[in-house]
């Protein structure tokens, strides 16, 4: 049986600052491309939430690479059958700012 998928605000918040930026520098193709990315990744998430690497810094949350310039890192709660999804990472700010 698959997770349930639980967005948080950061995550979207984040999803949101990522779209409205491609939809402002790139085309709808490049838009659409993002998102179809992250429903794919969230489909196997919601099935395989060991699939992705954990961090180095706190063995409780993942992380999956999205495209070069995103990652998003998510936590497990096996007990509830819920996974949390926590920030959209832009790689090409400064990580130490992330605060997970």
């Amino acid at each position: 049986m698959a997770y349930q998928i639980k967005w948080t605000i950061p995550a979207k918040d984040s999803h949101e600052n990522i779209a409205d930026y491609l939809i402002q520098e790139w085309s709808e193709k490049e838009v659409r491309n993002f998102i179809n990315i992250v429903e794919d990744k969230l489909q196997l998430i919601a099935i395989y939430p060991d699939l992705f690497p954990r961090t180095n810094k706190r063995r409780n949350i993942h992380k999956v690479v999205i495209s070069k310039q995103v990652v998003l890192f998510y936590r497990k709660h096996k007990v509830k059958r819920i996974v949390e999804l926590l920030v959209f990472l832009d790689t090409r700010r400064n990580p130490s700012k992330l605060k997970l």
